[in-house]
């Protein structure tokens, strides 16, 4: 009998496993209704890597809006950004256990900006330069944390992030894309003060060209000052290919600003810049 016993007592746990799937959709439900502390219970129960990142961005987001809801509210701010604070530290081993360098980064910079709207500075820059540090070959994992920092009004934080970057030049492509959605987006002081972290001559050049490109749909003429602004900085371009190449497309879109024809004979005299 104490083998049957076993045996069924075995048969009942594999029964009661639930997918990992279910304990997803019992941390959304449990999120949904506030019991964040109960919904990080549950990541003990996902093995899977990319369960487990689903589940603690989850959470991170859940947090976050949590968070913006008490520094609006007066009377229970103090205790509840206290037990907020409480419960992100929690997910720093949980979030460290994952050995996926990119799902670490990714939500170790969800967890800097928590730790900065927390007022906890330390760990927020323990916090970033990790991300930061894990997402070095990922360009796309290095905008996502510049964004995050951006969009949370945490410019000088995304500005300390930036010196961080050990490849300039990764680091430039990145702020290119940056500065044109901002710009795109109406946000000009955003997009000029990325500009400016710009090192390299040819990225700062080209970053200019799309926003000219960008307001060319609305105003020419401001249209046409980013572009002098764009000629000025391509003369520093070193290489004398890439300057080639920065120039061309500099001309073609001055010229379809004014309305006339590039011809090949501009592109070979290299003139500054077509008459206005």
């Amino acid at each position: 009998m104490g083998r049957l016993d076993e045996f069924f007592k075995s048969l009942g746990e594999k029964r009661r496993k639930r997918s990992e799937l279910d304990v997803l959709e019992e941390i959304e439900g449990l999120i949904g209704i506030g019991e964040i502390e109960q919904a990080v219970e549950l990541i003990g129960d996902i093995e899977g890597e990319s369960n487990r990142f689903l589940a603690l961005r989850m959470i991170l987001r859940s947090v976050m809006e949590r968070l913006t809801e008490l520094k609006r509210s007066e009377g229970e701010a103090d205790t509840g950004l206290e037990n907020m604070r409480e419960t992100v530290k929690t997910l720093i081993p949980l979030v460290n256990s994952l050995i996926n360098p990119r799902y670490r980064a990714i939500l170790l910079g969800d967890l800097a900006v928590l730790f900065y709207h927390l007022n906890d500075e330390l760990n927020g820059d323990i916090a970033l330069r990790t991300a930061i540090n894990l997402a070095k070959e990922s360009a796309d994992i290095i905008r996502d944390i510049l964004m995050g920092l951006v969009n949370a009004g945490l410019l000088r934080k995304a500005g300390y992030a930036m010196k961080m970057v050990r490849e300039p030049e990764k680091l430039d492509v990145v702020l290119v894309h940056l500065a044109e959605m901002f710009y795109r987006a109406g946000d000009v002081r955003r997009a000029k003060l990325i500009i400016e972290h710009i090192s390299n001559p040819f990225h700062r050049a080209m970053a200019l060209y799309y926003l000219a490109e960008v307001e060319g749909e609305r105003n020419r003429e401001e249209a046409l000052k980013i572009l002098d602004a764009a000629f000025k900085i391509a003369d520093k371009v070193e290489d004398p290919d890439a300057r080639f190449e920065l120039m061309l497309k500099l001309y073609d879109l001055k010229y379809a600003l004014l309305g006339k024809a590039l011809t090949l004979e501009d592109i070979l005299s290299r003139r500054e810049a077509p008459p206005q």
